[in-house]
């Protein structure tokens, strides 16, 4: 028995691991935020593995979960893209299955935040994760100007609807020196990268009709790297 949490591409499906295909075969069944989204990838693997959907909210779901955890089923978790837990459902099914004794076996993969920072040209020696931010401003300026004393590469997660008014916080938050490199549909088609100050980047994005796509914002408050 074994909860395994698998790291699912974030676009381009060439990034699953050789592994994570093999795990989502094995398992007994697969648990997800969205089954659509999931059976899709296992069609795409040629795999016909349950599939089930997974909500840290659902506390009957969980309980299910983990009774054939402890029958001694090994179950897969993944979330729509990237690797679970990190901004997306899973910690309350891993901190069951570790008070059950259950072994947690991470299979690693592709992750937004360290993909970004990798490519962003910002310091990635030590950052700081901050995944998505409060919905309003002033709890955002308050969460980033907290992060800023720690003088260290910052990591955010963003929707097209407020990425203006973050980057805009940033500024207001971090300074007008604030550097920063914006990743739109990370490994996807469209992927497109804007880099510069905050407020320049801001700018570029407030001057569009339509914002699409999901955003990674890779932020340092010097403008030395």
């Amino acid at each position: 028995m074994s909860l395994f949490l698998v790291a699912t591409p974030l676009g381009n499906l060439e990034d699953l691991s050789a592994r994570a295909k093999r795990v989502l075969g094995e398992v007994k069944a697969v648990y997800c935020e969205d089954t659509r989204r999931t059976r899709g990838l296992l069609t795409h693997l040629g795999l016909s593995t349950s599939l089930l959907r997974y909500d840290d909210h659902d506390d009957r779901e969980l309980d299910r979960m983990r009774e054939r955890l402890r029958r001694g089923d090994d179950l897969a978790l993944v979330s729509d893209a990237g690797t679970p837990v990190l901004s997306d459902p899973g910690l309350r099914i891993v901190a069951a299955a570790r008070a059950d004794k259950v072994p947690v076996i991470s299979v690693p993969g592709p992750c937004a935040a360290a993909a970004a920072v990798a490519a962003s040209g910002l310091p990635g020696d030590s950052f700081v994760f901050m995944g998505f931010l409060p919905r309003s401003s002033g709890k955002r300026r308050k969460a980033l100007g907290a992060a800023a004393v720690l003088e260290k590469t910052l990591v955010v997660y963003e929707s097209p609807f407020r990425v203006v008014e973050m980057l805009e916080d940033a500024v207001a938050a971090l300074g007008p020196d604030c550097q920063a490199a914006v990743c739109r549909e990370l490994t996807k088609l469209h992927e497109e990268w804007l880099t510069g100050t905050a407020d320049e980047v801001r700018g570029v994005l407030a001057g569009r009709a339509e914002i699409l796509g999901e955003f990674v914002v890779v932020l340092h408050p010097s403008t030395k790297p």
